[in-house]
This record gives structure tokens, sequence and C-alpha cells, in this order.
């Protein structure tokens, strides 16, 4: 798509990046450096909210601060209230019409600002979405998360086939899409409760009126030893459940519900695969959270019923399946201990000076 340069050329920021940083020392660098090396990055603003950091993580960011001479980072600190409440700061400091989210140990791949700046210009996509490049430590692919099909490029009406596209992938990464600003609520990530994006896009696409897809990978998501995705707690079970209630409550009756209801699947879907791998301790109580959200979901179908909808079909039995996937996940671990398969348990090192050398 070529540039319409005029329209890039206002004084005013277009794009605005919140960047959540928790002790990440050894990547907030490279983060903030994929994003001042693109074109056009005197269209963005980058809000960095370090979020109580234990380590250097808020002085490498004031490095890059000094480096760029204030021109487009905005540095905030916080006493640590995790990912959500750093997200809800960020996003209280922006005031420009599009907003992105970037944890501070993902990047941006080259070429990011090309696809979706002219975009953002147009002024009329709510919301543009693209696709996730999975790296490693030293930013090596592993593989790929396809939000948009290959060879599916362009604008569409946010409409009920566009929104059950959506829920039907449910790939709900805040950080894979850019948003116009005012399709958020004030401080919509909730605190202290893990699954926060499935949480709050869900609602952004409601609001949304048109999107653009970009089949391309445009950010390089860091998969690295102990982060939250990587763990399974009893907490964890217990926020889905959180969030299937709450799609659930948006079940009225109405031609919606094919929606929210695919919300709760993939929801309880999740919270299968996260049971199947709390430890041990924990395990009769995350099985006695999925039952209360067949439970919920039964109740949901009676509700509905009542007000005169559609028969919602029942969750099918889950508990065996759940069992064998415990079994086979434990029986995997055991086998790498056999093999001494080892992870690196160690936090990167700061790399001062990093630049961004991956290709979009």
């Amino acid at each position: 798509m070529p540039y319409e340069s005029d329209s890039l050329r206002d004084t005013s920021p277009l794009l605005s990046i919140v960047v959540a940083a928790y002790n990440i020392e050894g990547y907030i660098e490279e983060a903030l450096e994929s994003l001042l090396s693109q074109p056009h990055i005197d269209a963005i603003k980058i809000i960095v909210v370090d979020d109580g950091s234990r380590d250097e993580t808020y002085a490498a960011a004031r490095a890059i601060v000094e480096r760029d001479r204030g021109v487009h980072i905005e540095l905030l600190q916080q006493a640590n209230a995790g990912l959500s409440a750093a997200r809800n700061t960020g996003l209280a400091a922006v005031r420009t019409p599009y907003v992105g989210f970037l944890d501070g140990d993902d990047i941006y791949l080259n070429g990011f600002t090309e696809a979706v700046m002219p975009l953002l210009a147009e002024r009329k996509w709510d919301l543009v979405e693209y696709n996730v490049r999975i790296i490693d430590d030293d930013g090596r692919e592993l593989e790929q998360i396809e939000l948009v099909e290959q060879g599916e490029r362009g604008g569409y009406p946010m409409n009920r086939e566009t929104l059950q596209q959506f829920a039907d992938k449910f790939h709900s990464f805040a950080w894979a899409r850019v948003y116009r600003t005012d399709l958020f609520d004030a401080a919509p990530f909730p605190v202290g409760r893990h699954y926060e994006d499935a949480a709050v896009v869900p609602s952004t696409y409601l609001r949304a009126s048109t999107i653009y897809r970009i089949a391309t990978p445009l950010i390089g998501y860091r998969r690295r030893f102990g982060s939250i995705t990587q763990l399974a707690s009893l907490r964890d079970v217990r926020d889905l459940r959180a969030n299937g209630q709450e799609a659930l409550a948006r079940c009225e009756g109405n031609e919606m519900d094919d929606f929210w209801l695919t919300v709760f699947d993939k929801t309880f879907r999740r919270a299968c695969f996260v049971c199947a791998r709390v430890n041990r301790a924990s395990f009769k109580e995350a099985s006695e959270t999925l039952e209360a959200m067949a439970v919920d979901h039964r109740e949901t179908r009676e509700r509905i019923a009542g007000r005169g909808g559609r028969e919602v079909v029942a969750l099918a039995p889950f508990d065996l399946n759940v069992r064998a996937d415990r079994s086979i996940h434990f029986l995997k671990g055991l086998v790498k201990k056999v093999l001494r398969r080892r992870l690196d348990h160690h936090q990167r090192e700061r790399r001062p000076g990093t630049s961004n050398q991956l290709s979009g």
C-alpha cells in the first residue's frame, strides 16, 4: 500500500503504544528500539509504564529516553500492581486517536509502521489486526500465530460474520492489534486477573464498526521461561471462570448470544487445558472450578430458554478428557527429566545498545 506522505506529517502523533514493563531489564531496550527504528516514528508516542520493577528495568528505559531526548517516549513509574494496572495507567495517558499495546519483552518487527500507519491516517478503521511471530530469547522464529489467513488482507465491516470469525479463532492478545482509543472504557483491564486480554478484547470488537486485516507478522511475541503464559495455577482457572461468567452475563436471548457463547466455549477449553497442568495440591479445587463453570453454562442455557431464545447445546463431558490430558502432560515431563532436557532458568542480562535486526 503506497504512502500518502502528507497524511502522516501532522504535528500531532497518531498512535500511542503503551509498553508495560516489569523486571525485564534485559529486554526493554530492544523493545523500545524496535519502535524507534521504524519509519514514521514521529507519528507515534511511546508510553512506558514501569510497574515497580526491582531490577534495572527503569534505568534501562531511562537510558533509551535520554538517547531519544524525550522526543517520542514518556516514562511513567508506579508501585507494583500487575500488568492490567500498568496498562490502565498507560491508557489513561494516551492522547492520540489510536492505541496499541506492547509487553516490554516483546518487539515490533520491521515493517510495522509501514503497514499500519497509512491505515490509521485514513481514520476509517476502528481496529487493525495482524499476525504474530513467536520468537525465542535471541529473536529466532519458533512459530507463527495466524489471526489473519494468508491472502485475506483488506478492510471489512464489523458485522455478525466478522465478529463470529474472531470468536471462533479467539486469539485475544491485546498486543496483536491497534485500536481506536475510544473503544476502551476508563481502566478497562481487570486489575489482578490473569487472562485479562480475553476479558477486554471481545468488547472492543463489539464496539468497532470496521476492521482492517493484515496477513503478515508485525509483532514478535517472546516465549521465555517463567512467563505467566507458561505457568498453570489454580488462580488461572479461577480467573478464567471470571472471564466466562462475564461472557455468559452478556447472553440475553438475542442475536449476539452466539458470539458470547463461543467466547465462553473458548474460555472453558482454556480452563480445561490449564486445569490439566496445575500441581497436584491444586488439582481438586481446579476441577471443582471447572464443574462450577459447567453449572454457570447450564444456568445460562435455562435463562435463555426462559426468555424464548433458541436452545443452547450443553457442554460435552470433560472430566475424563482433562484427566487424560493431565496424564499425557506429566508423562512428557518425566520423559524430559529422563533425557535431562533443561530450560534456561536465568533472566537475560541487560544488553545495552541493542537494536532490532529482525525483518518483518
